[in-house]
């Protein structure tokens, strides 16, 4: 192998629906019977209808489902998802191929490492790295991939390889079928329905997760069966910094008392800057019955306390 060493917050009663399934939930996350160990504490972030991340620790995984197209275009766009988070100047990239699900598929090896000279460099004091590649699947579909390892530690790069091995061989380790075909509508949580606001797009939604866009403000959430303090707050606080480290020139985040789907919570808080303005961004971990809820949401200051996109989700105690 080659390679270098992201309403009010309303308090009128809200529709009863059925209660989502359980099913392929477990304490150790809502992952297939033969993903369950590999992806042991990792957590699902809905990118898109087509897209997950799966953050674990300090590695993060991702693929994207693509019906049509060619390899390079998937290889260019998981190789551009990189950059638009690291920054192209800080990123150096060797071209190569990764042995995946039986063959060898274009690859890129990537660093985020600062050089003696102050210049972007493969070693040194490294904030990231990792490997972008792209296979093609059953009924020539195609898949993109792509890990980040934090301080590109050699035992992390390895764990990104098992990671890819598996989701470019098998796809999505919850066993959903990403596609917009897919999407569960109308999305919703265990205990009630949610709401697409006028001009919003469903980008995510299945018994488990789901995610909606409103242009600048975007609402977030996984559930999971049975819920489990530990695992609540793994989740809690793995999604924090996730989103904290995605959007560059994040402020400090604060902990502030809070009420996520009407019980009280304490929520993290940070804003970000943007081109059009600071992005707020909210996040916070309940347990209701036998269920846990996370849930992020964020959108430009102008729209505070929350706008239409959260759902009613959060609100202020």
């Amino acid at each position: 192998m080659y390679l270098l060493g992201a309403l009010c917050a309303c308090s009128a009663p809200v529709p009863r629906v059925p209660p989502v399934s359980p099913e392929g939930s477990t304490p150790a996350g809502p992952f297939v019977p033969e993903a369950r160990a590999l992806f042991e504490g990792c957590t699902s972030v809905p990118d898109s209808a087509e897209s997950r991340t799966y953050r674990c620790g300090d590695v993060s995984v991702w693929l994207t489902e693509v019906e049509t197209g060619s390899l390079a275009d998937v290889l260019t766009q998981a190789r551009e998802r990189i950059t638009a988070r690291f920054g192209r100047e800080d990123v150096v990239e060797v071209s190569g191929e990764l042995p995946l699900a039986g063959s060898s598929w274009p690859s890129t090896r990537f660093a985020v490492c600062r050089g003696a000279d102050g210049g972007a460099s493969t070693e040194g004091e490294c904030r990231a790295g990792g490997y972008s590649s792209a296979v093609t699947v059953q009924a020539g579909r195609l898949r993109g991939l792509g890990c980040v390892a934090r301080g590109n530690a050699r035992p992390l790069l390895a764990r990104c390889l098992e990671l890819l091995e598996y989701v470019a061989s098998r796809g999505n380790p919850e066993g959903d079928v990403l596609g917009a075909e897919a999407l569960l509508v109308p999305p919703r949580l265990p205990w009630r329905s949610l709401a697409v606001p006028q001009g919003c797009q469903l980008a995510a939604s299945t018994t488990r997760a789901g995610r909606i866009r409103c242009g600048d403000s975007s609402f977030a959430w996984n559930v999971y069966v049975p819920a489990r303090t530990d695992v609540t707050a793994r989740w809690r606080d793995q999604g924090v910094a996730e989103l904290a480290e995605a959007l560059p020139g994040s402020g400090p985040v604060e902990e502030v008392p809070c009420r996520l789907e009407g019980q009280p919570a304490r929520c993290s808080r940070f804003t970000a800057p943007t081109a059009r303005g600071p992005l707020v961004v909210w996040a916070a971990a309940t347990e209701w019955e036998d269920r846990a809820l996370y849930a992020s949401c964020s959108f430009p200051q102008s729209e505070a306390p929350f706008p239409a996109a959260c759902n009613g989700a959060f609100s202020l105690p």
